[in-house]
């Protein structure tokens, strides 16, 4: 459900950033007609501040002996005589040379205004004002917020109503596979279990070779049974004794290779820890040596090793077998070295995965007709820091 969600996300935000492409010719258009009212306005606002201080300086009686300016916070101004000198001014920069009755700056416009005769002998009056699109600004960023907003949202549950019964398909698959795999598990085990004694009581080739199929199978149920629950649950770590643990996987694959009439070599330094969820361990051991013995010829050996090498441990598998074409695809999902052999192509897809999670860092070595060495390299804990408890 999660990544269904995600896609869905995903979706929406190209589906908005493609509408937002779509929109931005009007929306610019809106833009520079907005901003060209917006100075008229701004001109219109002029005009009529101009005519107000001229209404005051006319008002002026002849024995007047002081005249408060008009002053104001958005607007300021300044009268010119017939040459356009500076009569008074409450502007604070320099007055730009007009061309035509308004002229403007980086920052701000100004309005030259013709005076009627007047008291002051003031023949123009020049009105400046600050430059200001901040409301157009505003209107446009809220539009685009709002198309982009109701899109994604759009977008979104669109995709939701038109993903849903493939998602509702998706749900009831994965059950049905949980289902499938728990109801596997116990039968599966018990068959293991049965054949096992029959094959210690009666030494038969035969029920050998059953209970390495039974192996074999139990390898592949224990990766698709990773695949399913690595999406909706979270391994924990542990500490754990490498060195025993490798010991006792060896142990599982004795009926597999000898069935085979392969023999496992092992050299196994003791008392070797890491940290690790142990059922993720157990997908890398299991998926090498597996590999190991079905693409190995009968009469050759398997060697398994985990040593201590320039401050790492190494896990190292190595065969006697067909080797690999394509090293750089082998852990891909559903690729196989050998169609023949059978199996899905997905154990060291997951060897892949995991060891990315971990850090762990691969080496493989191959070549055709004379085999593969696989090397896994893995932080070591030191045993100070294991309690009591895991030992």
């Amino acid at each position: 459900m999660k990544s269904e969600t995600k896609n869905a996300f995903i979706f929406a935000i190209i589906l908005t950033f493609l509408t937002l492409l779509l929109v931005s010719f009007p929306i610019l258009n809106y833009l520079s007609v907005s901003l060209r009212l917006s100075q008229v306005n701004q001109e219109v606002q002029l005009r009529s501040y101009a005519k107000e201080i001229e209404t005051s300086i006319q008002s002026i009686l002849p024995l007047q002996k002081t005249f408060l300016f008009p002053r104001s916070i958005i607007f300021k101004s300044a009268l010119l005589d017939a040459n356009n000198h500076i009569i008074f001014s409450l502007i604070d920069e320099p007055i730009p040379t007009f061309s035509d009755e308004f002229a403007k700056n980086d920052a701000s416009l100004f309005y030259k205004y013709p005076l009627a005769p007047n008291i002051l002998h003031a023949k123009f009056l020049v009105v400046q004002k600050e430059i200001s699109h901040s409301q157009v600004i505003f209107d446009v960023l809220v539009i685009i917020g709002v198309v982009l907003l109701g899109m994604l949202i759009f977008s979104y549950l669109l995709l939701k109503l038109l993903l849903k019964p493939y998602i509702e398909t998706s749900t009831r698959m994965n059950l049905f596979f949980t289902d499938v795999m728990h109801e596997l598990k116990t039968p599966l085990g018990i068959m293991q279990l049965n054949i096992e004694g029959l094959v210690k009581k009666y030494k038969d080739k035969r029920l050998s070779r059953t209970l390495a199929s039974l192996s074999t199978l139990s390898t592949l149920y224990d990766d698709l049974e990773y695949l399913i629950k690595n999406k909706t649950i979270t391994y924990s770590t542990e500490i754990l004794n490498f060195s025993l643990f490798l010991e006792d996987r060896i142990a599982y694959f004795e009926a597999l290779s000898s069935s085979k009439e392969i023999t496992i070599l092992s050299t196994i330094e003791p008392e070797h820890f890491v940290r690790i969820n142990r059922i993720e361990l157990q997908r890398i051991i299991d998926n090498n040596i597996t590999n190991a013995i079905k693409y190995s010829p009968p009469q050759t050996i398997i060697e398994v090793s985990l040593h201590t090498k320039d401050n790492g441990l190494c896990f190292r598998v190595k065969d006697h077998g067909v080797g690999i074409k394509e090293i750089n695809k082998i852990f891909e999902r559903h690729y196989r070295g050998d169609i023949y052999k059978g199996g899905f192509g997905i154990g060291l897809s997951i060897v892949k995965s995991i060891c990315d999670k971990y850090s762990i860092v691969i080496e493989v070595q191959s070549e055709e007709k004379k085999g593969s060495e696989f090397n896994y390299w893995f932080k070591e804990e030191v045993e100070e820091k294991i309690s009591p408890e895991v030992l």
